[in-house]
């Protein structure tokens, strides 16, 4: 057993703020949006395998968990091909945060990143790079035929919500709720099937789930050449904003903020500018638009131009955080901290750097990106 506390809290979050319609809280599978089966019959859980009758667990409460007008939903999904990149993973971390708020999305980032790191350390520390990012991405594997990682993350995440709402409705408390879909998630159940000998076989706990997503994954990725080339276009915004000198947040002996490193990296930049973004977004949105009135900073950068709507905005987000790889959510939820302050009346010598250079930056975020913007 491996601890995953992101999990923890994301369950219990996602729980917690409950209400009368929605007893079981929000549905974060909601969020995963999934494609046209073709024909295929994608299976949901199965009750008698998600709580074996050993657990004695009271069906009243097991039946509200798996009653989906309990669970609080996406309210707009949008048709999307799940494959496994990291962009559908963020997409569905972006959905939660405009309708539940960025509490929520944090901590399905952490979650979510906890996960890979937790299946990395499953595949095993020794496996070549190479073969992680196929199992877990599917990337360069032409004979995997499903969406690895994503299939993962969102089969773990329906298995514990169920079993942890279960718990709480039969009244338990949060400690034990963890408790069971720990067991759930690492101890051996049967799963349906017989093994050659006519045994029953044992799995469907983590590391299988795993096992059972990389065996399934795509049988090519398909790479469209224009997304492809405007990929490659946001890398090289990325890479010229690294070498432009603009960082904002910078300590007093010359490191960079908040990751502490005296040259700027294109992963970081992209972190920024997501954070950046998904702000003036939100700001549009909570204000009702321009009208309302945007942080000055931003209103000057010219971030109030009908260019900017904020769905658009926020896909422009998506493309450049994907472009510099996998979101730290850490570092992400550091930079939205420093941003807010930034632009609070709150007096720090570090701070007040930053104001004095932070509208610099948006002014070539503004200029830079447009192009970007308008391919959306």
């Amino acid at each position: 057993m491996q601890p995953v506390p992101h999990l923890e809290s994301c369950l219990r979050l996602a729980f917690e703020v409950r209400d009368s319609a929605h007893p079981s809280g929000i549905s974060l599978a909601s969020y995963f949006v999934r494609a046209p089966t073709r024909g295929r019959r994608r299976s949901d859980l199965d009750p008698e395998l998600v709580f074996p009758r050993a657990l004695r667990l009271d069906q009243g409460a097991i039946a509200r968990a798996m009653d989906p007008s309990t669970w609080r939903t996406c309210p707009s999904p949008r048709p999307k091909e799940p494959l496994a990149t990291r962009e559908w993973l963020a997409e569905a971390a972006l959905a939660l945060g405009k309708a539940e708020g960025l509490e929520m999305m944090w901590s399905l980032l952490h979650a979510t990143s906890e996960l890979e790191s937790t299946a990395q350390r499953i595949l095993g520390p020794r496996a070549p790079r190479a073969v992680i990012r196929q199992v877990l991405h599917g990337v360069d594997a032409r004979t995997l035929r499903a969406e690895p990682f994503a299939a993962f993350a969102v089969r773990v995440l329906k298995i514990a919500q169920a079993v942890y709402a279960a718990f709480r409705h039969a009244g338990f408390a949060h400690e034990a709720a963890w408790a069971a879909v720990q067991d759930r998630l690492w101890a051996p159940y049967p799963t349906g099937r017989r093994t050659a000998a006519g045994a029953k076989a044992m799995g469907a706990y983590l590391p299988s789930l795993l096992q059972a997503a990389s065996g399934n994954a795509r049988r090519r990725l398909r790479r469209n050449t224009e997304a492809r080339r405007t990929q490659d276009d946001a890398r090289a915004l990325l890479a010229r904003f690294a070498g432009a000198n603009l960082w904002p947040w910078i300590a007093a002996d010359g490191r960079l903020l908040p990751q502490g490193e005296t040259a700027l990296q294109p992963a970081m930049a992209g972190l920024c500018f997501f954070v950046m973004l998904t702000h003036t977004a939100s700001e549009r949105r909570s204000r009702g638009g321009p009208a309302g009135g945007l942080s000055p900073m931003f209103a000057e950068a010219g971030f109030g131009a009908a260019e900017w709507l904020p769905d658009r905005t926020d896909d422009l987000a998506l493309r450049l955080l994907t472009a510099a790889g996998m979101p730290d959510a850490e570092m992400l939820e550091e930079l939205s901290s420093l941003l807010r302050a930034t632009l609070s009346s709150r007096r720090d010598e570090m701070l007040d750097r930053a104001r004095a250079r932070l509208p610099v930056l948006l002014r070539w975020l503004e200029e830079n990106a447009r192009e970007l913007l308008e391919r959306n």
